[in-house]
């Protein structure tokens, strides 16, 4: 059952590379890649994940931190993006805008971290706007059938 929700992660959060095809392990996961997501996402969603990916894939510490940091504006203007758009069609457009809001008000948490400088208040906040957006992504029906609880999350 673990290898599922491993492959499961690997798939919603991996790079290019692909999956591995044996047996995984919770280390193998957070190194390993897969395809991309199975859905095409909207293209505000697409910006919002080529800015979070790379940074949420980098190993913990200060670099990572600072890259992120660094990169909060862009953050809360994709996230400022998404609000506005059209929800997907097969959005339930009071989820999707739930989401939406969940995702900025991380985003907006994420911000007062990196003022603080303080290296967990800052990997907890960045944790919310990773599961923000898949729960984002969830909404926009691109993780059928799997919540938070559906696959596994690594902090790196």
């Amino acid at each position: 059952m673990k290898r599922i929700f491993v492959l499961a992660f690997l798939v919603a959060c991996g790079s290019k590379q692909p999956a591995p095809t044996g047996p995984t392990s919770e280390s193998a996961g957070e190194t390993a890649g897969s395809a991309a997501h199975p859905m095409e996402m909207p293209a505000e969603m697409q910006a919002f994940h080529d800015l979070l990916a790379p940074r949420w894939h980098a190993a913990q510490g200060q670099q990572r931190m600072k890259d992120t940091c660094d990169a909060i504006a862009q953050f809360q203007s994709d996230a400022d993006a998404i609000g506005k758009a059209t929800p997907p069609t097969d959005a339930n457009a009071d989820t999707w805008t739930n989401a939406t809001r969940a995702l900025a008000a991380a985003v907006g948490e994420l911000a007062t971290a990196c003022q603080g400088g303080n290296m967990g208040t800052f990997e907890a906040a960045f944790t919310k706007v990773h599961e923000a957006f898949h729960a984002l992504m969830a909404a926009a029906g691109m993780h059928e059938g799997m919540g938070e609880e559906g696959h596994e999350h690594h902090a790196m």
